[in-house]
Parts: C-alpha cells; structure tokens; sequence
C-alpha cells in the first residue's frame, strides 16, 4: 500500500506539475514491474490534509492530482496518512512517500506520528515502515525532513534539486 503524502503548499505552485509528473512515472514503474496488486492512497497537504485518494488499486490511481496551495504543516498530513496506514489490509504493507519543498513548524509532532505507526507496525510484522522523505528545492530543511526519516529505522531522506530530478 503505498501511500503518497504530497506537499501542494503555496510554494508549490510552479512546481506542482512536476510532482504530478513525478507520481505518474513512479506509478507506471509499478505498474511495468507487474505490482498490480499494489494499492495507492494520496494525502495532499497544506497548512491542513485532506486524502485524495484512498486505497485504490494500482490500476485505478488516478492521473491527474488538483492544486490547492496554502502553508505548510507536516503533522495534519502525517496523520492522514497513518491513518491509511492503519486501514491497510492484511495482504499489503504499507510504504509511505513523503514529499516537501518546505519546512514547518510541527516537524517533531509529524515524526512522532509515524514513529507511532512504524512501532505499531514492527510489533506486528518485524518490519520497520518503509517512509521515503523527498525534499527539493533550495527552501526544503533537511534538518526537519530527516527527523521525520527517522521516525523509522528503514527511512530515508532523498534530495532533489528540483521536480524534474524526482522522476528518477
């Protein structure tokens, strides 16, 4: 279950585009690698989350993604998605793909959600929760992308330059 938590800030607006760009090429991979099982949910966030799209399968992920734009808070978004997280069936494990161009100031609190979840997680499964954190941009704070990484022993920080790095 792989759920994308996507930053559509006001910062974003020149760089939404490449995000959707971006989320489209990620799901045909998966798609090419025959994970149509696979099931997608999207939180978009701004100063509040809202899901966009909620546990469809791989073949039902939509294409198109709207722009809302506002501030920028990470823990409404963090919630959302552990709250799908916790949704995921028995069959899948949920991976979460967090992107920002930004920082903001509930970080820690955004971190302390999903380290929540991956504790719940690795007391059922031993396993960690996959979280991914994409930050781009010369405005994202490494320093608050990486605590919410390591809210889990498998996160990892990615960096890009900007969107048209995040396709690869």
């Amino acid at each position: 279950h792989i759920i994308f938590v996507l930053d559509e800030s006001g910062s974003m607006g020149c760089f939404w585009s490449g995000v959707v760009v971006a989320y489209n090429q990620y799901i045909a991979k998966r798609r090419q690698s025959q994970s149509e099982s696979d099931l997608v949910s999207v939180v978009q966030f701004d100063n509040s989350a809202r899901i966009a799209v909620q546990s469809v399968p791989l073949s039902s992920a939509p294409n198109n993604l709207s722009y809302s734009g506002g501030g920028t808070c990470f823990h409404p978004a963090a919630s959302a998605a552990c709250e799908l997280a916790r949704g995921t069936p028995n069959t899948h494990a949920p991976a979460v793909v967090f992107m920002s161009d930004g920082e903001a100031d509930d970080a820690a609190a955004a971190a302390h959600e999903f380290s929540i979840l991956n504790s719940n997680i690795y007391r059922s499964s031993r396993h960690h929760l996959d979280l991914h954190v994409i930050g781009f941009g010369g405005g994202c704070n490494q320093a608050q992308l990486q605590q919410i990484a390591s809210a889990s022993q498998a996160g990892k920080v990615h960096s890009s330059a900007n969107t048209a790095d995040l396709a690869s």
